[in-house]
């Protein structure tokens, strides 16, 4: 379903990110989305460096980590 609102965004780069979350491994695809989004609304780069960045908070955040 997240997968849908990644439609029509591109990477810094210039590769979609559609196939940039298609391209991870399963396990990092949810979490690489929603970085995706968070950054695009924030206004953000939308570079590997920034998507990796905003994902470990994500995990951190999930897991209970400071």
């Amino acid at each position: 379903m997240l997968l849908r609102k990644l439609k029509g965004i591109t990477l810094s780069n210039g590769q979609s990110a559609v196939d940039y979350v298609n391209s991870l491994p399963e396990k990092h695809r949810e979490v690489a989305t929603e970085s995706i989004l968070w950054c695009s609304e924030m206004g953000y780069p939308l570079n590997n460096l920034e998507i990796t960045r905003k994902g470990r908070e994500l995990n951190r955040k999930r897991l209970g980590i400071k």
